[in-house]
């Protein structure tokens, strides 16, 4: 079976130079891998271009945009989604192969180590700060073609960036298949360099995720999407009593965040970073009730 690696990038030239000579690497033989550009501003079309690979440029429409896209133009049996500030082993491609080899109606699910230097990269180990239950993670998941455009590809239109990658897992769960969580190849996603600014880009992401939870919410009222979104009263009366979102945008939390990498704890600084980020995805489901009048059951 044919592998397509697809990966959709937007601005991503810096990073490319570093990701794009391990992702090119695989050691799986009848493998193509698919760019598509979301319509970058920077030298991401130069910095790809050194590649063999397929390049595909497009206006910017989102993440879900990019990845039908990908899907459209790739020849492969399985799709393997990676995202662009991902670095994986050679052997990536030849893992998730192995599995849809033996089973047809299959999501294999890979783990993510996280790092905030580059130079980690294949040398940080997985620890249970890492740990995900998500089923349908873009940064490392691979599912057979032709059940994506069975359910026609990302949901475009409602999630243009979050919540569309467990949008189309719900269906294509919906639509027979069963998710396998591996534990082998795993791959390292960069969190960013940790600077204030970086983490408060973070920080404005989920507050997007967060808006887009309750559009997800909508579409899937169920009590499990409840629970994936936590976009319900409780979990909002939890947040404000848990969650000060205003320390979290102060100069102590970012003392304490930098003490933790000066004494090369970076796992934990990146843990607590990501659980201050609850604080701002409970701030984007506020904005997005109070913009419309939505009352949560």
């Amino acid at each position: 079976m044919k592998v397509s690696i697809v990966m959709p990038v937007y601005n991503r030239g810096f990073l490319l130079e570093k990701v794009l000579p391990h992702l090119t690497a695989q050691d799986y033989k009848d493998i193509e891998y698919v760019i598509v550009d979301d319509g970058s501003v920077d030298n991401t079309s130069e910095v790809v271009k050194k590649f063999d690979v397929k390049y595909i440029y497009q206006p910017n429409g989102g993440c879900a945009s990019a990845r039908n896209t990908g899907i459209k133009n790739a020849s492969g049996d399985i799709i393997l989604f990676i995202d662009s500030d991902v670095f994986v082993p050679q052997n990536l491609a030849t893992i998730h192969a192995k599995y849809h080899s033996k089973f047809d109606k299959l999501i294999v699910q890979g783990q993510l180590v996280r790092i905030i230097d580059i130079n980690d990269a294949f040398k940080t180990k997985f620890s249970i700060y890492d740990y995900s239950r998500s089923f349908f993670d873009t940064a490392n998941v691979s599912v057979k073609r032709k059940h994506l455009l069975e359910v026609d590809g990302f949901d475009e239109k409602s999630f243009k960036k979050g919540w569309e990658d467990l949008d189309i897992g719900l269906r294509l769960i919906k639509h027979g298949l069963k998710v396998k969580r591996i534990k082998e190849g795993y791959v390292w996603h960069y969190e960013g360099d940790y600077s204030k600014q970086s983490i408060m880009d973070f920080f404005e992401d989920r507050i997007r995720e967060g808006r887009a939870s309750v559009d997800f919410y909508r579409k899937y009222p169920t009590f499990e999407v409840k629970m994936m979104t936590m976009a319900g009263p409780f979990f909002l009366w939890l947040a404000d009593k848990i969650y000060n979102i205003e320390f979290y945008k102060s100069d102590k939390f970012f003392d304490k965040i930098y003490r933790l990498i000066e004494k090369n704890e970076k796992t934990k600084a990146i843990a607590k970073v990501r659980l201050a980020g609850y604080a701002f995805h409970f701030e984007g489901i506020k904005q997005r009730l109070k913009e419309d009048g939505f009352i949560l059951p």
